[in-house]
């Protein structure tokens, strides 16, 4: 037992001996290294230095290239620094219509739009343009919008070609994006400008039915976008037409943003947490084709959204003073109003609207008062909009009621 102890002993001495050793030759190694530095620094010419060591190579960190093919609000492809564009999309209405009036029942199916929509820009993000196309429609309703438009700045830009023209907001806002299978019964009313009677017929062609023209138009925003501003100047014959009396139409708005900003979506599918509040005016004047009347129009619009709640409405005036063929001035009014609430937000909506329309005359009043729900299954890409109105028109005979149901599925990519 004693030999085993001493040789663990000696083990552990001899150990430490040969760490010290190697300690020692290390620090003797380092002490040499540091003196040869030394005599190689005074060992140089007066005036010289030691050149610094060579740097490191940079190696630089590939640029990242933008994404040059993808879905965003439709499928795009872009070259990498996003300078030319092209978006594809589209969106298609299917729906079921009943109506009953003057004791008569009517029901089909209908495909209501069919539209194609090729979006971008060329050379620039600036340089913009659009064309769209509704497959559903026939003949000059065919080609919808087909146009170019330029950034100089946020308040400033410029679009020609066709579109739509800067009258009623409700016609600004997508009709794949309403609160309703159809725009209100006051916005299409007014929305008309030449009755051109083109054949000779006696009957007014009602131009201008989607609200599109050929024609120019600045537009921007400005003061942080709380100001929005539309100005154009148009030929006055529709789609795909050109002037056809050398007459043109002038038409503006503009709206300012009190709250937020609501956007030109109806509802409040986004959700608002703050409120949008906004109110804004508008305006158009032409020379009526038909009859030579010097017609003026006038609108008001206000709107709010909040967490889920959406109100909305516009108000239109129209004068017309006749030319040399009529006799007569004539005052037109109308306005439609409505609200919708999200009982499940970005699922389930309920709407309610009322509209009419109080024209010249006797037995010209109409109205519509309606009632809706939208079910959203994947946003605004797949939708189910069901309404129905109760649509009441003065005659000579009396009133007359009419009641239409409409159940529309929408499709959109």
């Amino acid at each position: 037992m004693l030999r085993r102890g001493t040789l663990q002993v000696l083990t552990v001495i001899l150990t430490s001996l040969i760490s010290f050793q190697l300690a020692a030759k290390q620090a003797v190694l380092a002490w040499n290294e540091t003196r040869i530095a030394k005599a190689s620094v005074t060992s140089m010419p007066v005036g010289e230095t030691q050149a610094p060591a060579a740097p490191s190579p940079v190696v630089e960190a590939p640029k990242k290239e933008g994404k040059t093919s993808g879905y965003d609000k439709g499928f795009f492809i872009q070259t990498p620094d996003g300078k030319f564009k092209l978006v594809f999309g589209g969106y298609a209405q299917f729906q079921l219509e009943y109506e009953r009036a003057n004791g008569e029942n009517e029901v089909g199916f209908r495909v209501r739009r069919a539209r194609l929509a090729f979006s971008g820009n060329l050379a620039s993000k600036d340089l913009t343009y659009k064309f769209q196309i509704d497959l559903a429609k026939f003949k000059d309703e065919l080609l919808l919008d087909a146009y170019m438009n330029y950034k100089f700045y946020e308040a400033l830009e410029v679009r020609f070609g066709q579109f739509t023209i800067p009258w009623i907001r409700q016609h600004q806002i997508s009709s794949s994006n309403q609160e309703f299978v159809d725009r209100s019964l006051a916005s299409n009313e007014f929305l008309v400008f030449h009755d051109a009677d083109s054949n000779g017929d006696g009957i007014p062609d009602k131009r201008i039915r989607n609200g599109r023209d050929v024609g120019l138009m600045v537009h921007g925003k400005a003061f942080e976008k709380k100001l929005e501003y539309q100005g154009g100047i148009f030929n006055g014959s529709g789609t795909n037409s050109l002037n056809i009396n050398n007459q043109m139409v002038y038409a503006g708005r503009a709206v300012y943003n009190f709250l937020g900003q609501a956007g030109y979506e109806e509802g409040d599918y986004a959700y608002h947490e703050d409120p949008a509040l906004y109110f804004g005016s508008g305006g158009n004047y032409f020379v009526s084709d038909l009859t030579s009347d010097k017609v003026a129009q006038f609108g008001a619009e206000t709107g709010l959204k909040y967490k889920g709640l959406s109100l909305q409405g516009e108000f239109f005036y129209r004068h017309q003073n006749p030319g040399e063929e009529t006799a007569g001035k004539k005052n037109d009014y109308g306005y439609y109003a409505q609200a919708g609430y999200f009982v499940i937000p970005k699922r389930l909506e309920l709407a309610a609207r009322a509209s009419a329309v109080f024209l010249e005359g006797n037995q010209n009043d109409k109205a519509e008062y309606m009632a809706g729900i939208n079910t959203f299954i994947y946003g605004q890409h797949l939708k189910f909009q069901t309404d129905y109105s109760y649509l009441p028109t003065n005659t000579k005979d009396g009133i007359q009621n009419a009641q239409r149901f409409r159940l529309r599925m929408q499709t959109k990519f």
